[in-house]
């Protein structure tokens, strides 16, 4: 059961949404219960971002860009650069790399050093109150979107050969573990062989 829910991520993120809106519709009922401060919108002397009180115009529009174009650029560098990372330069499979070993480590302690910074002020930013939570929340949406849909712009919908495609993938690589030519190379070595060929699929 759980396996069969694992590969299903329709299933997983239907309950997601489920549990997202659950969760939401409790605490919301907290906060006003309580006079939370955090639902105020707009300008307000009580909401102070490092121990700033963000009282007039000017400052609440100066935070709610900044959240907004911040977004919108941590989004984006994260579907580029953190994909880029995982799937390139730490995938064991992937024996190439597009640049230098000085460029891939700079790149990397780069996006460390940003993520850091960003990513606190982000969360200072987001939990002073539910508008600047709402403004990141829809550019979050804008972009990933946009990045999706270049991912899924070559793929094709097909169930029936995207099974082929993972049965033969599994059979080709325990094919290739009990081969004696190939059982003493590294494990990823091995693993750069379990890609199937067209003519396999």
């Amino acid at each position: 059961m759980c396996r069969m829910l694992f590969n299903d991520q329709r299933v997983v993120a239907a309950g997601l949404a489920v549990w997202t809106l659950l969760c939401v519709a409790v605490f919301l009922q907290i906060m006003i219960a309580n006079g939370s401060a955090f639902l105020a919108m707009g300008p307000n002397s009580k909401t102070r971002l490092f121990n700033v009180p963000l009282d007039t115009w000017p400052k609440w529009w100066c935070v709610a860009v900044y959240t907004f174009v911040s977004t919108c650029i941590a989004a984006f560098a994260s579907d580029s650069v953190a994909t880029f990372i995982i799937n390139t330069m730490q995938d064991h499979k992937t024996r190439y790399i597009l640049f230098a070993k000085t460029t891939c480590l700079v790149i990397i302690q780069v996006w460390t050093t940003y993520a850091v910074i960003m990513g606190t002020i982000g969360l200072f930013v987001t939990l002073m109150q539910i508008d600047f939570l709402i403004i990141r929340l829809v550019a979050d949406l804008i972009v990933n979107y946009m990045t999706t849909a270049y991912f899924l712009n070559d793929k094709i919908y097909n169930v029936q050969l995207y099974r082929d495609w993972e049965r033969n993938q599994k059979q080709l690589c325990e094919d290739l573990t009990f081969d004696e030519e190939l059982i003493n190379l590294p494990p990823s070595d091995r693993s750069l062989l379990c890609v199937p060929s067209p003519d396999r699929v």
